[in-house]
């Protein structure tokens, strides 16, 4: 790593002085960082003030210690904030990567330090709102001593950026962002898996860091994988002691499972999958699994997860795993076309979020609630669901949220025929989604890009833009972007008369749907090749297709299409109705 990175510290006042020197300290003596606080600022004023925004907007990593007091307020702010939150608030708008550590509730205020009544009420207000606040990495521990508190930011701060080493070295598709929102994203599950590697001794952050192209995955998969055969065994000879046992077994198929990602797909699914059976207790075993095998096409075994994790939720207390499995139980009743189910699983997400205060969670609701009634051609509903998202993106900072909400936003507009709107919207998404990196964002603006010049009958424009979305997506093995790539091209060679390579294409699309059981997909689909073998005059194969198309409308609950359908069976003698 030949890169040095800026870290912004950032503390509340003199109850974390000991804690804010340690800190810097340590930094400041490690060659990846260059580290800058708010003590090299000077005194309390405007210009201070300002050199303080400028450094933490400027940041590449800020790293904030939040305590019971509240600091300096600089006068001007008409939300009363404290200098440590406008700092925090610049670094987050400005997309910075945010390193968050909150003193206990109960960590003592030395009593000549105790604030008024309100200012204690605002700060107590700052601190719920980070830790409901989708942060990257939100901690309560380390605070036995200045020291302790040292080593584990330096620690983590090292395991991230190796993680990152790594993330870009192996998958760069997923090396994506400053600011890492997405409850897909593998990140936090391959730090943690580092970090363990490097408590046991696996592995030297230092040289990971210099050198991570040295790394044998396959060597510390198996140190890691010996050490679960272990703690297995252990735990099914003890009886006392057994689950405890267990359960660091499946702690270390997870980590197997977070590594194998960066390189196997299939080893990482059968690492969650043996994590989730040693601790079905772990919240995360579920959802790595789940959101894995979603990730792959496999809906029933993606649905058992989730609703595993739903379950779960409910039985510890937790609301966040209980949302987290309404959220994506959501994901499968939409892909199966049922709408019903799936606004139900949203709708109870989305007041599980607004209990916790989670920004993060209610904008994910919000987003999956306008997919729902996109999907049902409920346009306005739709729209003010994907503008309540984007508003809860921008506070956040989110980049990637946005970008989805910008392209949903365009598909909106699209359907009513506002192509300009429309395309504003997808080229703002793609110019967030180049941003991050995230070539899965990348394809999706180019597939509705396409989308748009194709009903401007820009054809040659479309097709471009479309084989760049199929590309894209064939890197990425996506089977759903490469389906909408496949079916928008043979709609293409449709227009155009190109008759056989659009039959291609719509049976590539077709097959792809299928597997993935998307059934507005296979019904669209089917309605593009009736209308091929319509102009073919293939009549047997005519009827076939739109007799699945009105069927799988009928399945949906989509009463008008499913009639649309129909009449064209009625108008071509399709006598078997």
């Amino acid at each position: 790593m030949a890169t040095v990175l800026d870290v912004f510290l950032s503390s509340t006042a003199q109850d974390l002085a000991a804690y804010r020197n340690a800190v810097y300290e340590q930094l400041r003596g490690i060659e990846f960082f260059r580290c800058v606080r708010q003590e090299d600022f000077g005194a309390r004023d405007a210009e201070a003030l300002a050199f303080c925004r400028e450094k933490a907007k400027a940041s590449d990593l800020f790293v904030g210690l939040i305590g019971m007091r509240r600091g300096w307020e600089p006068g001007g702010d008409n939300l009363k904030r404290s200098v440590t939150e406008i700092e925090h608030d610049v670094a987050k708008e400005a997309g910075r990567r945010r390193f968050l550590w909150i003193t206990p509730d109960h960590f003592p205020v030395p009593g000549n330090l105790h604030e008024t009544a309100a200012l204690h009420k605002r700060q107590l207000t700052f601190r719920k709102r980070i830790m409901a606040g989708g942060e990257r990495i939100v901690s309560q521990k380390g605070f036995e001593s200045p020291d302790r508190l040292a080593f584990e930011i330096v620690k983590q701060l090292l395991a991230c950026v190796a993680t990152s080493e790594l993330i870009t070295m192996l998958r760069p598709e997923l090396a994506r962002r400053q600011n890492a929102s997405s409850a897909e994203d593998q990140a936090p599950a391959i730090t943690a898996a580092v970090e363990k590697l490097a408590d046991d001794e696996d592995v030297d952050l230092f040289d990971l860091v210099k050198n991570p192209k040295d790394i044998d995955l396959a060597d510390l998969e198996a140190k890691l994988k010996a050490r679960a055969e272990t703690h297995e065994a252990a735990g099914h000879s003890k009886i006392t002691e057994g689950k405890d046992e267990l359960r660091s077994s499946a702690e270390y198929w997870r980590h197997i499972g977070a590594l194998a990602f960066l390189h196997n797909t299939q080893k990482a699914l059968a690492a969650y999958n043996r994590a989730a059976a040693l601790d079905p207790q772990d919240p995360d075993g579920w959802r790595y699994l789940g959101e894995l095998q979603f990730r792959l096409g496999d809906m029933a075994a993606a649905e058992r997860a989730f609703e595993a994790l739903r379950t779960l939720g409910i039985q510890i207390g937790s609301k966040q795993a209980e949302s987290m499995g309404y959220l994506r139980l959501g994901w499968i009743h939409l892909s199966h076309g049922n709408f019903a189910k799936a606004e139900e699983m949203q709708l109870k997400a989305l007041k599980l979020n607004e209990e916790l205060g989670s920004r993060e969670g209610m904008a994910r609701a919000y987003g999956n609630l306008g997919n729902i009634y996109q999907t049902r051609e409920e346009l306005p509903k739709a729209e003010e669901m994907h503008l309540k998202a984007l508003k809860l993106e921008e506070e956040l900072g989110g980049k990637e949220g946005m970008a989805v909400a910008y392209g949903n936003l365009g598909i909106i507009y699209q359907a009513r025929d506002d192509l300009p709107k429309a395309e504003e919207m997808q080229l703002k998404a793609l110019k967030l989604n180049e941003e991050l990196g995230s070539k899965e964002g990348m394809a999706a603006a180019y597939g509705n890009l396409g989308g748009i010049y194709q009903t401007r009958g820009e054809l040659l424009k479309a097709e471009e833009t479309l084989l760049k979305a199929l590309k894209l997506n064939e890197e990425l093995g996506r089977k759903v972007g490469m389906g909408i790539a496949f079916g928008n091209l043979g709609i293409i060679y449709q227009t155009r008369g190109e008759l056989p390579k659009a039959e291609e294409m719509h049976l590539k699309a077709l097959k792809l749907e299928e597997e993935l059981g998307h059934k507005k997909g296979m019904a669209i689909t089917y309605g593009s090749l009736g209308s091929i073998y319509a102009a073919r005059k293939n009549k047997s194969r005519m009827c076939e297709c739109w007799r699945k198309e009105r069927d799988l409308w009928r399945e949906m609950g989509l009463t008008e299409k499913a009639a649309e359908a129909e009449r064209l069976l009625k108008l071509n003698g399709c006598k078997k109705i």
